[in-house]
């Protein structure tokens, strides 16, 4: 049901030369190629940063006091407002990104994240801590429903599915940095500056993308949905084919965006005309459920309220909060990249219910150990649940594809839609539930995550039983899964026929710094290769 393009498991974009070294580092084109996508990456360590930023002040007594020394209840709303503002902005940042561009919606909402930290840095109270928070995440929405798709339509196809991969692992890039930030102010003298440093220092990642916006290009895709085919064709021979516009690869690559591009106008409109057309209604339905099970997999318990469940078997200290956090976040960074490393091997499906396997095992031990601990406190039982605790967060760290697969899985003219729609419900999602998590830790103890272990099981049935395998194939390919195999052939048949035109016409070969000695006919790379 789910066979790859092209001949004996070869996708149809293997089947071209192109003007690349074998390897990205020693490639001039790659090497721009990944220095470009790093924004994108640095906007996921932002995210990573702020989402963590809360859990990480949870242990610091003077922003408690700051605070007015929140409940429970107030903990669920400081942390929810961030994503109050993401759903106020989630459906907007479609239409800015599809009507303006990529690169004027980073824009808009790098404005509102400036904004956004400089209110919390310079709040002398929860009300002005959240109005920060509440813009911050409105500029943040704009920002994330852009980055993952920048870089799968900026990726060379040979590395897209691993960047793609990546991204989501930069997020604990963000985590580490501010819950080690927060450790070190454990050992300062008690004042303001102890929780305010580590807001102050949200700019750092924010700061970097704006350095390198004006560096940035357009996606290709945009500008041929535009009519700015020729700036398109530019782009992807700069990035992809070290400036040759008459490579094999990069023809291909540009008569498959126009005649996927050509194919979405049928449908290209408003939301009703959108899901309209049964794929596009699978579509949506997917990206629903790799948004429900991945906020509903209990883990965000841990990564948002690790202090409170601490807490639960008797670990009080700021500097142990705080210390086995920073050492948490790390573990999680590492077992991302696993699972990144991983991804193009495994395939999506493969990945996804090792994931969730995983996530049942240790929720299990997880609730087991805390029910037992809450009845006889012991050192060793503690030991046993900070294990648990690592566990759960490396089943739900070794498949990090929630932004990957989603963009993947929609055509060029509902990919901003797709992710506005992940983004929103998403936050709708984080709303309800990091505000009912505290409650629901306080008043429920272990008992709370017997919740997410019937979540848990309803998600590894649907993802067995309804998601595709996407894995290796370009954008363009995997409308096939959802929209016919015909719409394929029709897209690999002209580009081929494009492609023959070109070389009857005696298309010239614009590089200048063409790799000449180490260029490679694309089918004998790996598609994990990179």
């Amino acid at each position: 049901m789910f066979k790859f393009f092209g001949l004996h498991g070869v996708q149809a974009w293997q089947q071209y030369s192109n003007n690349t070294a074998s390897q990205w580092w020693r490639d001039p084109g790659l090497r721009k190629n990944v220095f470009v996508i790093m924004t994108a990456f640095m906007i996921s360590i932002s995210g990573g940063y702020d989402k963590s930023l809360i859990s990480s002040l949870q242990s610091l007594p003077t922003w408690k006091a700051a605070m007015g020394h929140p409940t429970s209840t107030d903990i669920g709303l400081i942390t929810a407002c961030l994503n109050m503002g993401q759903v106020v902005s989630g459906l907007p940042a479609s239409y800015v990104i599809d009507r303006y561009g990529r690169r004027p919606g980073l824009l808009f909402g790098l404005v509102f994240m400036v904004i956004g930290t400089a209110i919390q840095c310079g709040a002398n109270g929860r009300g002005m801590f959240i109005a920060g928070r509440v813009l911050l995440g409105f500029g943040f929405s704009f920002a994330v429903t852009m980055s993952p798709i920048m870089v799968q339509e900026l990726a060379h196809p040979r590395m897209r599915g691993s960047l793609a991969t990546l991204y989501n692992t930069t997020f604990y890039v963000g985590a580490i940095m501010v819950t080690w930030i927060s450790f070190g102010m454990t050992h300062m003298t008690p004042s303001q500056w102890v929780w305010r440093i580590p807001v102050i220092c949200q700019f750092g990642p924010i700061a970097y993308v704006i350095a390198t916006l004006p560096f940035l290009p357009e996606s290709p895709r945009y500008l041929v949905s535009v009519g700015r085919e020729e700036e398109a064709l530019a782009i992807l021979a700069k990035y992809h084919s070290n400036g040759d516009l008459g490579d094999e690869l990069v023809i291909f690559e540009l008569t498959e965006i126009k005649n996927v591009i050509a194919l979405d106008a049928e449908t290209r409109g408003t939301w009703k005309q959108a899901l309209s057309v049964p794929g596009n209604r699978k579509r949506f339905l997917l990206i629903a459920a790799v948004s429900v099970f991945g906020n509903f997999s209990g883990q965000a318990v841990v990564s948002y309220y690790l202090s409170s469940v601490l807490n639960l078997i008797g670990i009080t200290s700021a500097t142990q909060q705080t210390g086995l956090n920073g050492g948490l976040q790390i573990f999680n960074w590492f077992t991302t990249i696993f699972g990144s490393s991983i991804a193009e091997s495994i395939g999506r499906r493969k990945h996804f219910l090792t994931a969730w396997s995983i996530m049942i095992c240790a929720n299990i031990i997880q609730t087991s150990l805390t029910a037992t601990y809450s009845k006889k406190p012991s050192k060793a039982l503690g030991g046993a649940v900070i294990f648990g605790i690592f566990l759960y967060d490396f089943g739900y760290n070794i498949a990090p594809l929630t932004y990957a697969y989603e963009v993947e899985i929609m055509p060029f003219h509902l990919r901003a839609k797709g992710m506005a729609f992940s983004v929103t419900f998403g936050g709708i999602q984080g709303v309800i539930l990091q505000y009912c998590n505290p409650i629901g830790l306080a008043h429920l103890k272990w008992k709370f995550y017997l919740i997410y272990l019937a979540f848990l099981c309803i998600a590894i049935i649907n993802i067995y039983l309804f998601f595709p395998e996407t894995r290796g194939r370009t954008l363009e390919e995997v409308a096939a899964i959802f929209d016919g195999a015909d719409v394929a052939k029709d897209i690999e048949t002209s580009a081929a026929a494009d492609l023959a035109a070109k070389h009857n016409a005696g298309s010239p070969d614009d590089s200048e710094d063409k790799v000449n000695d180490e260029k490679i006919h694309v089918v004998s790379v790996p598609v994990h290769q990179h």
